[in-house]
């Protein structure tokens, strides 16, 4: 072998393990990415959950509203403002949670690029 093409298989060897610490990299960034996607799924999980419970006590209310009319009125609108605070929480946390993937979507997309192009120099280059 000459030493321009050690050399040159030097570069490519460095460059392949230069975008395989990317890979590896970003990766990791999905595994972040998805552990905090999982968290949020069981958020979302959970305030489906309340919102279950939520409405089960209004609909009490509702039964309660013959006899406590006054008391019973009160009480469902506290509990509909907060059905309606936590269902615009969990709205903002789904598009977040959307959001996110679809920049980790993005993401993957660029890094996949970036390794189409990164194989295409090295197999030009051979």
């Amino acid at each position: 072998m000459t030493p321009e093409q050690e050399e040159w298989l030097i570069r490519a060897v460095q460059e392949l393990q230069a975008a395989q610490k990317e890979l590896q990299a970003a990766q990791q960034e999905l595994r972040l990415v998805q552990k905090n996607q999982e968290v949020l799924i069981r958020e979302l999980q959970a305030g489906q959950q309340n919102q279950q419970v939520l409405i089960q006590e209004v609909r009490e209310g509702q039964a309660m509203l013959a006899q406590f009319f006054r008391e019973a009125l009160d009480r469902f609108d506290e509990r509909t403002r907060a059905i309606e605070r936590r269902t615009e929480a969990l709205e903002r946390r789904t598009e977040a949670l959307e959001r996110r993937t679809e920049a980790l979507e993005r993401r993957t997309d660029e890094m996949a690029a970036e390794m189409r192009d990164l194989r295409r120099d090295f197999l030009e280059r051979r």
